[in-house]
């Protein structure tokens, strides 16, 4: 199914239309036509601007632009603003990716353009950033973040078990303390039996002694209310200490820079970024004009025994190949001059972002133990304050039994004191029985709940695990991936090297290039810049496969192949033809033909135009 883009004031292109077809799609045409900036207006409608890059893609100095995608089934529509004097880029409307997962392999992984992360990684021979890219997906999903949540479930699952073993070892022993307490209790209702026949007392006797009893059976309870509320406020005591010393161990970063203006920074890097293109392209083509031995088309040229001289295209002044080259690795210094400062103020970006992150995880968890302090707190009040009633209901009790006592007294205590004990006794007991049947009760539920604890708990350390691995299989797939395409590489290309190698370094976690030629081992920085792209493009593809990006994004981006030889050029199109449904190149018009549609930006109104005319 064919797709048909409307684009406006993105990038270079002012106005554009375009169809694209399933396969293979070469926007093929000379500098400053809009090729690069046609694959911009697809990652923006696409959403998969600004990631990395310094802003949203809006044609310097218009205040709009927009573009549309009708896929035959959906229409997708993106608008770009730019916010009063600030000079923001607002972006708004309805991308076709929407899932943070399914931008970040896009991205990194599928949107090869020049300035694509992993092939500027391998470009710098960034170790770091390398491995931060390659591993991003696997960061989205905050694996770390899981397997911590997860430990925590796991920790209390552990308490609930360790409560339903304990509960299953006190069941027998509190079911015979049951049995124990109603045998008594009918003992002493058989003894109270007997002694109120021996006994003569009279009903008012009997009420003070009954009273009595309750009395002192109340006493028993609060004197057990006593303990409890003792064992809470130690606990909760304890507690308080620990998550206030948690606290005053956590230092909020006070070196956070919130002084950094990253709008402004990303207006640099933006910046330095046309820049950059413009000596890419600069020297790029003038280089193949060299390379290809193709002078005599645009001047005249004068072929000397000692050297070759020609008039200078461009400023028309006499000049010889040897000083044209020179000039060209001038530019070229400049350019990685330029390529390094932006990249420097990428990090730059990106450590005041990760800053800011820390600082925002260490202020949430402040908040979460001041919330923990102060529930604790609050249930310390509250055990207290019972503490302090409990102690006040006892004291009362105490003084009524006390008079209860002397009551009996003045009453003429013909009551036997071993009646009123057994009456005693047997409220004691009966409290004491009712406790032990709630205890039962709770304890029951307790052991019926184990049973599905351990299943729970088993699938909890199951997720932990695969959790723990999935990290390391992915690496492991990367590199395996990475071997695989450069075997075809080796075959398809035929490049200057035998070989190359992505490992992962288990102590410093991080992953390193290397290639071997002519048997020995070298830096990445040895090759070619043709070599050092075809590199770059491999280990994209090694993330492309791992994290299944063809899954999630139906369109791969190539662009920035002009250090590539044509022949090259086309291989590597062919090369990763199969692995999208959809592919959109870019190609100078010295590349000959390629299979698959090629689309003519000739209708395009582009930045170039006005600036020609």
């Amino acid at each position: 199914m064919t797709w048909d883009i409307d684009i406006l004031n993105i990038a270079g292109i002012r106005n554009g239309k375009a169809q694209l077809e399933p396969g293979t799609n070469v926007v093929q045409a000379s500098n400053f036509r809009g090729k690069s900036s046609f694959i911009t207006a697809i990652q923006t409608v696409m959403g998969a601007t600004q990631e990395w890059d310094s802003e949203h893609p809006l044609t310097e100095g218009e205040s709009e632009g927009r573009v549309e995608l009708d896929t035959g089934s959906e229409n997708y529509a993106v608008e770009l603003k730019r916010q009063g004097t600030s000079g923001t880029v607002s972006f708004s409307g309805n991308p076709y990716l929407t899932d943070e997962q399914d931008l970040i392999c896009a991205r990194l992984f599928a949107f090869l353009g020049e300035n694509n992360p992993i092939r500027e990684a391998v470009r710098e021979g960034n170790k770091e950033k390398l491995t931060k890219h390659l591993q991003k997906p696997l960061e989205v999903e905050q694996i770390e973040w899981q397997i911590s949540n997860l430990k925590d479930k796991r920790e209390n699952l552990d308490e609930q078990i360790d409560d339903a073993e304990d509960a299953n070892r006190m069941l027998p022993q509190v079911q015979e303390k049951i049995t124990s307490i109603k045998a008594e209790i009918e003992e002493l209702e058989q003894k109270k039996e007997d002694l109120e026949q021996e006994s003569d007392e009279n009903s008012e006797q009997k009420q003070i002694g009954n009273d009595l009893s309750s009395a002192e059976s109340n006493l028993n309870t609060i004197e057990n209310g006593i303990k409890s509320a003792k064992r809470t406020i130690n606990t909760t005591t304890e507690k308080l200490e620990r998550k206030r010393e948690e606290l005053e161990k956590l230092q909020l970063p006070e070196d956070v820079d919130n002084e950094t203006d990253i709008e402004q920074k990303q207006d640099r890097a933006k910046e330095l970024k046309l820049q950059i293109d413009l000596l890419q392209q600069v020297h790029s083509v003038n280089k193949t004009v060299l390379d290809d031995n193709e002078l005599h088309l645009l001047t005249d040229v004068d072929r000397g025994i000692q050297k070759t001289e020609f008039d200078c295209w461009l400023s028309g002044d006499k000049t010889d190949e040897e000083t044209v080259r020179n000039h060209l690795d001038q530019i070229e210094e400049k350019r990685k001059t330029l390529a390094k400062k932006r990249s420097e103020i990428s990090d730059e970006i990106a450590e005041v972002k990760e800053q800011r992150k820390q600082a925002r995880r260490k202020k949430q968890k402040k908040e979460n133990l001041e919330k923990d302090i102060g529930e604790a707190e609050l249930t310390l009040k509250e055990a207290e304050r019972e503490l302090e009633d409990l102690q006040e209901r006892k004291a009362k009790v105490e003084s009524k039994i006390e008079e209860l006592n002397q009551e009996l007294q003045e009453a003429g205590e013909d009551l036997s004191e071993d009646l009123q004990e057994v009456r005693t006794n047997i409220s004691i007991k009966e409290n004491e029985l009712e406790r032990k049947q709630e205890k039962i009760e709770d304890l029951e539920q307790k052991v019926e709940q184990a049973k599905g604890l351990e299943e729970e708990r088993k699938e909890i350390k199951e997720e932990i695990g695969q959790l723990r691995d999935r990290k390391e299989s992915k690496n492991r797939e990367i590199q395996t991936r990475f071997d695989e395409a450069f075997d075809d590489v080796l075959e398809r290309f035929g490049p200057g090297f035998d070989g190359a190698n992505l490992k992962l370094n288990k102590d410093t976690e991080e992953f390193s290039l290397s290639v071997v030629r002519d048997g020995r081992v070298t830096d990445i920085a040895n090759l070619s810049e043709g070599e050092v792209e075809l590199v770059g493009f491999i280990t994209a593809l090694a993330g492309y496969k791992t994290f299944n990006v063809s899954d999630r994004v139906p369109i791969m981006l190539v662009d920035g192949i002009g250090q590539l030889a044509a022949e090259n050029a086309k291989s590597l199109i062919d090369y990763l033809e199969d692995a999208s449904e959809m592919m959109v190149t870019t190609a100078y018009p010295e590349a000959g033909g390629f299979d698959g549609a090629v689309l003519d930006p000739d209708d395009w109104e582009v930045v170039s135009d006005k600036v020609t005319a």
